[in-house]
């Protein structure tokens, strides 16, 4: 409760960034948090374009390789290879997890 009567006191707060004292109009409001955003609209309009900017450079950089489509593959012997490793694979996964299942039933036993 103290803190939302410091929010209707105050006429001013200091940016993160920039470090000047500006109007509260100058700063964006967290409705979840009830409170004032650190940094003021303009410093916050700066940091969210060069975090957009370094993440568009390495959206390339983290793509995933396409897998082989099993079922567009001429090749029967390199099909019949590619299904007996999807197999393995999922058998692998569903046995995590019903490994992960049994252990998380012991504990709460």
């Amino acid at each position: 409760m103290d803190n939302m009567n410091n929010l209707e006191n105050a006429t001013a707060h200091y940016c993160g960034q920039c470090k000047r004292k500006l109007p509260l109009d100058a700063f964006y409001f967290n409705k979840r948090r009830q409170c004032f955003d650190r940094y003021c609209k303009d410093c916050r309009k700066e940091r969210s374009r060069i975090y957009y900017q370094k993440k568009e450079d390495t959206q390339y950089v983290n793509e995933r390789t396409d897998y082989p489509v099993i079922t567009r593959t001429e090749d029967p012997e390199k099909r019949t290879e590619l299904i007996l490793h999807a197999m393995q694979v999922v058998r692998a996964s569903v046995l995590q997890k019903c490994k992960k299942q049994r252990e998380e039933e012991a504990m709460r036993e």
